[in-house]
């Protein structure tokens, strides 16, 4: 009886006395290098120091009682040998360098009454520090890696990072499994901001993703641990006759596997996201192509015409081998149209979707876009969707089965020579006599009539006086000579000047191409570079490579001696500012404004998300915005700021832009993001569609209508105070054609509004600005007016 009485406490002493025998002592430490691990009771895991390929080590918690030791937490980055893993006197776990200095803090525990006492290395694969009231202050669970195990949340908001590309890199790869604060569980790339390739639509809050430990079936459940969402049905059975995992791997995948712990040879797969692993988002990275024969690996390539960026990892994307002038007229075309069968360009959105077209059709609406280089035919629903740039998820797998990708391709140099010559089976002595006298005779007349022609006097009496847009010509992007330039501008002619600003003078030149004249623009940069030559050429070429309908084309630049000048399309009718704020009372129709406002963000974010390189302009204004032949708005000076200084990232006293249009961040010597560009663009909206100067004198007819002198003179002032009152008809009282489309004025004013917020956080993206002026997505009341619209109702 009384030993039935005390067997409990027997128990529970065992209990705790097997629980001291696997504790982690404070100072206890392992080296990298050696032998030594910290075991979980069972041994199934062990924490210690992974080795890697690369010679190096990675802290790291691994199935230990398999051949192949697979890791299921680890902190990066690797370390040397000799390195330690201590847990700390001040219960700490840190890595220390073979010198004894402290590489990093692996825990987050703060000091004083929260120090840990000991450590265990758990058998669920957990690796916990506690105190002395065995309460669990730290837990590798709670900070994951790649992996998940049978017993492990992934709790709202927790994210899981794929790991980078190669056996040794353990850096935070391309991808990530998100936990959202909503409730939906998603895969996508972490450094884009686009819409995820792979979601439950789980919209509820607080949801967490749970790997349950005794089925190791995984479901997002609430905070009562209801299932809400099932995502694996069924794992092999025994269960406990397995060992179990769920992994992000560095291709974008979530996939579940199980490794028998007596018959195994290798993880079996039991689940996975996404079926065909080309589905994966920018998997290939922009202008890379994947190939997946088997539905299992990831083969990347780069579309044709293009290069790697990295010959050893092409999924790090490409870039162009050729620049190409898409929109060259067709004497001068240097591409041509090729088709794939079964490809795919798979991204969103598309830049235009055409309906009920048979495959001539849509590749004959490819080529007449010289704004697309690609599109992507689907013969079963008649559709041609022509695609933005940069090219996104470019593949060729089961999942592009039937499509065909049309893409616009440079000429090979062997393409050019169209003429073949046979071989001649005999050599006849009097037909070669023959064929030399005549081809003789030929030269002869052709040097003489080239001599004729090159003679000053007959040059000009026959030179075309036809003036071509650079566009029409194909001029590719190139580097000119000084004199060439220097003839081009009549020896940069005062009277050449097209205008000036901090970074030098614009002239306009002409060349002589195929007997025609091209207007060009050609600015002389008299600013200070501080960068190197090699540096200015890789910035000179990242700009070369943009391409978009509401960018100035750069056509080539001249570097000889000291000299650095820029080659620009000329653009006839001048700056935007010269059209809102010439003529007094001629005002540019409303719908042109318009779609001048539309075009100039479509470029922006071109610049910010779009292009290959990202590029912050820092002096967007009205000056800097040349229109075309056809009134096209297009923002001219993109990346010269790269160009003329070395750290675009942060500001110093001497900052960057124009007063009026410089963000506040730049006064506040604050990092210098895209959203610098945002602000001065809002700016530039409310002055377009308003048609006035951000600082300017307003005269009201209502003198009760009118604020203080300072509200006049500012527009963003006059606009804040008139939307507040509900007056914003005012600002614009004589323009009919915006009065009488009234509505969308107003849109475009809160748009304006929401990029002026002096916290960069708070401003939209271009992206969402673009898509605001579009009417994709509501407005809503910006941040601004809604403290303007409280601060007058408290007064």
């Amino acid at each position: 009886m009384s030993l039935v009485m005390f067997l409990p406490c027997i128990i529970l002493a065992h209990i705790s006395f097997l629980n001291v025998l696997q504790a982690i002592d404070l100072n206890s430490s392992i080296t990298a290098g050696s032998n030594s691990t910290w075991k979980s009771p069972s041994g199934d895991f062990q924490f210690g120091f992974y080795p890697l390929p690369n010679g190096l080590f990675l802290p790291g918690i691994w199935f230990a009682k398999i051949p192949l030791k697979t890791l299921v937490w680890y902190k990066s980055p690797s370390v040397e040998p000799n390195s330690l893993l201590q847990l700390t006197s001040e219960g700490h776990l840190v890595i220390t360098n073979p010198n004894g200095t402290i590489s990093q803090t692996i825990d987050n525990i703060g000091g004083g009454s929260d120090a840990a006492n000991f450590a265990q290395m758990q058998d669920d694969g957990n690796f916990v520090l506690k105190d002395s009231n065995l309460r669990t202050l730290w837990e590798s669970f709670n900070s994951p890696a790649n992996t998940m195990v049978p017993g492990q949340t992934l709790k709202s908001n927790q994210i899981l990072y794929s790991k980078g590309k190669g056996a040794s890199n353990y850096s935070m790869g391309s991808f990530m499994l998100e936990m959202q604060g909503d409730g939906n569980l998603i895969l996508k790339a972490n450094q884009f901001s686009d819409p995820s390739y792979w979601y439950t639509s789980t919209l509820v809050s607080n949801l967490n993703l749970v790997f349950n430990e005794s089925s190791s079936l995984l479901y997002l459940a609430n905070g009562n641990e209801n299932i809400i969402y099932s995502i694996t049905k069924s794992t092999p059975t025994p269960v406990k006759d397995y060992y179990h995992r769920a992994t992000i791997d560095e291709n974008g995948n979530f996939q579940q596997y199980v490794y028998h712990k007596r018959n195994g040879t290798k993880w079996e797969r039991v689940w996975r996201a996404i079926d065909d692993p080309c589905r994966v988002d920018f998997v290939c990275g922009i202008y890379g192509l994947c190939t997946s024969p088997d539905n299992e690996s990831v083969n990347c390539d780069c579309i044709r015409g293009y290069i790697p960026f990295d010959q050893e990892d092409v999924s790090k994307g490409c870039h162009r081998e050729t620049v190409i002038n898409y929109c060259s007229g067709p004497n001068m075309m240097n591409f041509k149209l090729e088709v794939f069968d079964d490809t795919d360009f798979q991204f969103y959105p598309d830049f235009a979707l055409i309906n009920d077209v048979d495959l001539e059709g849509c590749k004959k609406s490819v080529m007449d876009d010289c704004n697309i280089i690609a599109a992507t035919y689907n013969s079963s629903t008649s559709t041609c969707a022509k695609k933005r740039m940069p090219l996104l998820n470019a593949r060729n797998s089961s999942s592009s089965k039937g499509q065909k990708a049309l893409l616009k391709v440079a000429y090979s140099n062997n393409e050019f020579n169209t003429f073949g010559i046979s071989k001649k089976k005999s050599f006849n002595v009097r037909v070669f006599l023959k064929v030399m006298v005549a081809i003789s005779a030929t030269l002869a007349c052709f040097f003489g009539a080239l001599a004729a022609y090159y003679h000053p006097y007959a040059k000009r009496l026959t030179r075309k006086k036809k003036f071509l847009n650079a566009t029409d010509i194909g001029i590719n992007f190139r580097e000119f000579t000084f004199d060439e330039l220097h003839e081009a501008t009549d020896g940069f002619n005062v009277s050449r000047i097209l205008g000036k600003g901090s970074s030098g003078k614009v002239y306009r030149g002409t060349l002589i191409i195929d007997d025609a004249e091209i207007g060009i623009a050609v600015k002389k940069l008299e600013k200070k570079i501080e960068k190197s030559e090699n540096e200015f050429m890789t910035e000179l070429k990242i700009i070369g490579l943009t391409h978009h309908k509401n960018l100035v084309k750069l056509l080539g630049f001249c570097m000889e001696n000291n000299h650095r000048i820029l080659v620009y399309e000329l653009m006839p009718n001048g700056a935007l500012s010269s059209l809102l704020f010439g003529q007094k009372g001629e005002k540019p129709q409303w719908i042109q404004r318009v779609e001048m406002a539309l075009g100039i963000a479509k470029g922006l974010l071109y610049l910010h998300e779009e292009c290959e390189t990202q590029i912050i302009h820092c002096d967007i204004k009205p000056q800097n915005v040349l229109l075309d032949a056809n009134h096209v708005a297009k923002i001219a000076d993109f990346g010269l700021s790269k160009l003329l200084n070395k750290d675009q990232t942060r500001t110093n006293t001497n900052f960057r832009g124009t007063i009026g249009y410089i963000a506040p961040e730049w006064l506040r010597n604050s990092p210098i993001t895209a959203k610098v560009d945002v602000f001065s663009f809002g700016v530039m909206l409310l002055e377009i569609i308003c048609c006035r100067r951000h600082v300017e004198s307003y005269q009201s007819h209502d003198e009760d209508e009118r604020g203080s002198e300072d509200d006049d003179l500012v527009l963003v002032n006059l606009v804040l105070r008139c939307m507040v009152s509900k007056k914003l008809e005012i600002v614009v009282s004589d323009d009919l054609e915006v009065l009488n489309d009234f509505k969308r004025f107003e849109q475009m004013a809160l748009v304006g509004l929401w990029c002026l917020h002096p916290n960069p956080t708070l401003r939209p993206s271009m992206k969402k600005v673009t898509q605001m002026l579009e009417g994709t997505v509501e407005v809503g009341v910006p941040p601004l007016l809604n403290d303007e619209i409280m601060a007058n109702y408290n007064f």
